[in-house]
């Protein structure tokens, strides 16, 4: 029996997917759609970088992950133990948390670029109404990764920053108690509320954000890029 070719391997992998994907299809309409010339202006690329960024920040947030203990029992805590280490012992563990902290500033700056150019070139105009919606969301998620990210190292700074901004939501007409419970898991800041902050900033957000970052991306191949006004 003779070895086949490694291209007719090829071959019959993507016939194998055709049949069951449009693979093919797929592949060459992000490859090949042709792309407006006045799409090529630079503030057009900042919805591009924005993705990139968010593609960073899950990266680094699972390598940090690998070493981050989410326990806030104990003086000084596993948690506060477990981010001294990555910033001091685990090899370029200060470069990927240092990444991962300004990418969340930068992050933010380039998503406001975003929406301004969005607002200023009125692309939020039917039929594209939706998609703005949808980037409002995935504002609203960034902001609340960055909240929630922030009390992670527990440290002194971490914890009383957090402790405002509870404050603040528990200031709520209404509702202020029901979210100063829901945020603390309890009547203090403690244990519960960095475990409930580490659920949420490592499962719920960036779960939501990825496939809002899908939809959004399936409207624009939808509607195509606006043309500026």
């Amino acid at each position: 029996m003779a070895i086949p070719h490694p291209r007719e391997v090829q071959l019959a992998v993507v016939r194998w997917l055709d049949e069951r994907y449009p693979f093919t299809k797929a592949v060459d309409e992000a490859l090949y759609q042709r792309v407006p010339n006045y799409a090529n202006a630079f503030y057009y690329c900042f919805g591009g970088m924005v993705f990139i960024l968010v593609v960073l920040q899950l990266l680094t947030g699972i390598l940090l992950a690998l070493y981050y203990v989410p326990d806030a029992t104990g003086n000084p805590a596993p948690a506060y133990q477990s981010v001294n280490f990555i910033q001091q012992s685990v090899y370029l563990g200060w470069l990927i948390r240092g990444v991962h902290f300004w990418g969340a500033n930068i992050l933010i700056i380039m998503v406001l670029l975003h929406m301004a150019r969005v607002y200023w070139t009125g692309s939020y105009r039917a039929p594209r109404e939706l998609n703005w919606m949808v980037g409002v969301i995935m504002l609203l998620c960034i902001l609340g990764l960055c909240l929630t990210g922030y009390l992670l190292p527990w440290d002194t700074k971490a914890y009383w920053a957090t402790s405002v901004t509870i404050k603040v939501g528990a200031s709520a007409p209404l509702l202020g108690s029901a979210i100063k419970e829901l945020a603390q898991g309890g009547p203090t800041l403690g244990p519960n509320t960095l475990q409930r902050f580490f659920t949420i900033h490592v499962f719920l957000l960036p779960a939501i954000i990825v496939l809002l970052m899908y939809v959004h991306f399936r409207l624009i191949r939808q509607h195509g890029i606006s043309e500026p006004l």
